[in-house]
């Protein structure tokens, strides 16, 4: 009995360590994408502004808020900040980088001329 119990807990130990590794493995292999949206603050998020996007965005920020960014109806916080410091809030902009969760790692952020909305 003392035999299997052991047995057990060292497959259930292994089967851990494997699925603990591939996750890992997953993440630090993300691939460079492109998103294409408008610069806006992790507290108005997708739901809009009050007012002025740029005055609502620079406001926030100044309170805490980080740039984000909304891409398909949904707003993702970017970093690293300063990146998104050089674009207003309403402006449309291609992001490149690695999506983590709610995080795009941004290794570019450039202005998009255009006039569609997110």
């Amino acid at each position: 009995m003392t035999k299997r119990v052991l047995v057990s807990a060292i497959a259930v130990l292994l089967l851990a360590g494997v699925s603990f590794a591939a996750g890992t493995k997953t993440q630090t292999t993300a691939k460079a994408r492109t998103f294409i949206g408008v610069i806006t603050d992790s507290h108005c998020g997708a739901k809009g502004h009050m007012g002025s996007a740029a005055d609502c965005v620079k406001k926030c920020i100044s309170m805490g808020a980080k740039y984000a960014l909304v891409y398909r109806g949904k707003a993702y916080v970017l970093d690293p900040q300063d990146m998104a410091a050089d674009h207003p809030g309403g402006s449309r902009v291609r992001v490149r980088g690695t999506l983590s969760g709610d995080t795009i790692t941004a290794t570019s952020i450039t202005a998009v001329k255009s006039s569609k909305s997110m």
